[in-house]
């Protein structure tokens, strides 16, 4: 077994750990065990593949993390990893910013004492986070777009929907890991765009895949939002992504979702600093007609050679045969849902 680490003293094994100098006690990562540990094994220390600090606390096979808050400098998760051949359950910690290690390992610091004091792994982490919640506060403040926050209002105004009808829909949420359609689940793609003007037709579309249907006779279609900006507006990120992480049954893996679109903390006053009210919302069937620049525009679907990619905006106005009825929209949603 490694050498013990007391707490107090684990700033200075995260370089032992990266530069591989332990047998990791038969973890398949490399870690360090600590004397402290909960009922279901020791605490441990460990780097990501990235060399990123971890605290690695086993768990219980009936024991749940819960709802526990992070933010932007920390990653908190369930992992399972194999330990002696065997699969082990740990509550993930990981430190996302170099900078910030010093701090981390105080929080670790105080995690290890509280569960010294026989208070339990998850408890301990929680209420320890409570204490450093500075550590959770993006370093550098920026200020974000009124259009970017007008977009995520508009998605998270389509998830809640969606959750209303389901709590495990918020898998059809495909934008944020990359798919070229905000949402998609059986056979139906749901983009979503929205514009800051009343009256405004016109809206930005980001490639030439973005309104290329998808494949296997899918159908997609574009829901457009125009979002008036108020003051005191009851549409904002806090207020949206609370209601949908309430909703949610994965509330930790939704967190995720909203992270990768650069939103790690809902209530991060930089994304409300602006707030909404629907001034006007509509539904479109991309079908043939709809004005759009895609592969299947190009002879063969082929886009021409040297072509990369494009961005372009297209007027609305030209799309009114398109337009589907509230109740066409009420029914896709309750199919994507179930």
């Amino acid at each position: 077994m490694s050498e013990a680490t007391t707490p107090g003293d684990v700033g200075s094994k995260w370089n032992v750990l990266r530069a591989g100098q332990t047998d990791s006690d038969g973890l398949e990562i490399p870690s360090l065990p600590l004397p402290v540990g909960t009922e279901a094994g020791p605490v441990r220390l460990a780097v990501g593949p990235n060399g990123e600090a971890r605290l690695l606390l086993p768990l219980s096979r009936h024991e749940r993390l819960g709802t526990i808050e992070a933010g932007a400098a920390l990653k908190i998760g369930v992992t399972t990893l194999m330990h002696r051949g065997r699969a082990a359950k740990f509550l993930d910690i990981v430190c996302l910013s170099r900078e910030l290690e010093p701090v981390f390992d105080e929080v670790v610091d105080g995690v290890l004492a509280r569960i010294a004091a026989n208070v339990s792994g998850v408890y301990a982490v929680r209420t320890t986070i409570e204490d450093f919640r500075a550590l959770l506060v993006t370093p550098i403040r920026q200020e974000i777009e009124r259009s970017r926050v007008a977009g995520l209002v508009a998605e998270l105004l389509i998830l809640n929907r969606l959750l209303d009808l389901s709590a495990g829909a918020w898998r059809t949420w495909r934008g944020p890991e990359g798919d070229r359609h905000d949402f998609r689940a059986r056979g139906y793609s749901l983009e979503v765009k929205a514009s800051l003007r009343a009256g405004t037709t016109e809206i930005t579309i980001n490639g030439l895949e973005q309104l290329e249907p998808p494949s296997g006779g899918g159908m997609l279609h574009l829901a457009h939002f125009v979002l008036e900006p108020v003051e005191g507006g009851l549409l904002t990120v806090s207020a949206l992504g609370g209601q949908a992480l309430a909703k949610a049954n994965d509330p930790g893996r939704l967190r995720e979702l909203l992270a990768l679109v650069g939103c790690a903390d809902t209530k991060d006053p930089d994304w409300n600093q602006h707030s909404f009210r629907i001034e006007k919302e509509r539904l479109y069937w991309v079908s043939a007609d709809f004005p759009r620049i895609s592969p299947s525009s190009f002879a063969g679907g082929i886009v021409p050679p040297g072509v990369v990619d494009a961005t372009y905006r297209i007027d609305l106005a030209f799309a009114a045969g398109s337009e589907c009825p509230a109740a066409d929209f009420d029914a896709i949603l309750r199919t994507m849902a179930t």
